[in-house]
């Protein structure tokens, strides 16, 4: 309840800062700014753990653009963890939300003198502004939105209703000479890919309970799944939901429903998703490395007023929005919809052939 209470307070100093921010002005105003031929850039993306998965296809045209130059990022604690399954070597700045800790980063760039900052957001971000006017950067570039007057060079920004997230944040290629249409916006991830026949991850944990899926419909789903002539369900839970997953396990009451073992690092439950020959997910971090090795997949969202989906980009997916949240999930329409991937997917295998075997 208090943190509950505590956020709008929080949304309204943010706020406030933002519009403090606007009402400075322009930083350097009437100054044509251009990018150099081969330029030092450091890349903002200090947010969540999903966040960053998307955005390596963002990384990897920069690489491929410019394969000499020196490409940095600077993450947050929250998804430091995905370093070692980046799709190119890259160094690497923590934001701790520690101020000796921060101070110390902040002066580590400074002393860097990168070229050109980026920042990935395209929700104003009081954070990237606080880090872009702190780190010294020769050219910051973002999208247009409310703390706008941090940048030199800005891109539009698309309706975040109607455009996907990579489609809004391949925008801010465009500065670098990179036509977004011409970019692959799967996530790029350096994975280890064993995949085994007949194995179905389902994944019933998210941030938060409402965007994660009861234990009761969890299990019906994993039984209903092994009816269609499959060989297991591994069931995926994070660690703040360990009991989740092992009730869904409990309820379906079958041996070849079982939770994937914890791993110790993120890379290997990474290859742990990758592994599986199908997807059920609820949360979009996964769905980011799904869509990296190429695995069909069925969503199970809560409703979205303010976005659009971060539905995976180029893989097979159909996608169950429940009403009023996850909490009332129904398991029939998630199967029917499974179904459907089934028939997409291999269309020379009918269900009732499947049902057969």
């Amino acid at each position: 309840m208090a943190v509950t209470a505590l956020k709008p307070v929080e949304l309204f100093f943010r706020r406030a800062f933002l519009w403090c921010l606007g009402r400075i002005g322009q930083k350097r105003p009437n100054v044509e700014f251009r990018i150099p031929d081969s330029p030092s850039i450091l890349i903002l993306r200090q947010d969540r753990l999903g966040d960053v998965l998307m955005s390596t296809f963002f990384l990897a045209a920069l690489r491929e653009r410019y394969p000499k130059s020196r490409i940095a990022i600077l993450l947050g604690e929250n998804n430091e963890q995905v370093i070692p399954i980046l799709p190119y070597p890259c160094e690497t700045f923590i934001y701790r939300k520690n101020i000796f800790a921060d101070l110390r980063m902040i002066q580590q760039i400074r002393r860097e003198h990168f070229d050109v900052a980026i920042d990935m957001t395209d929700k104003a971000s009081v954070t990237s502004s606080i880090l872009l006017s702190k780190i010294g950067a020769k050219i910051n570039v973002g999208i247009q939105k409310e703390n706008s007057v941090v940048y030199d060079i800005m891109v539009p920004r698309p309706s975040q209703m109607d455009v996907h997230i990579t489609e809004r944040v391949a925008e801010l290629l465009r500065p670098f000479g990179i036509d977004p249409a011409t970019v692959d916006r799967r996530p790029r991830l350096n994975l280890s890919v064993q995949r085994h026949k007949g194995r179905i991850g389902l994944n019933v944990s998210s941030r938060t309970s409402d965007r994660s899926a009861p234990a009761n419909a969890s299990a019906e789903i994993a039984k209903d799944v092994l009816a269609l002539g499959f060989s297991e369900v591994m069931v995926f839970a994070a660690p703040h939901e360990r009991q989740r997953g092992e009730e869904a396990v409990r309820l379906a009451n079958d041996p070849r429903i079982h939770l994937a073992e914890s791993k110790p690092t993120f890379a290997e439950f990474a290859e742990q998703i990758a592994s599986c020959e199908y997807l059920i997910t609820v949360d979009t971090s996964v769905i980011q490395i799904a869509a990296a090795v190429g695995i069909p997949m069925v969503l199970m969202f809560r409703p979205m007023s303010d976005e659009h989906p971060w539905t995976p980009v180029g893989v097979p997916f159909e996608i169950h929005t429940q009403y009023p949240s996850l909490e009332a999930l129904e398991p029939q329409p998630v199967i029917t919809l499974f179904k459907h991937l089934l028939e997409r997917t291999t269309p020379s295998i009918s269900i009732t052939a499947k049902n057969a075997s």
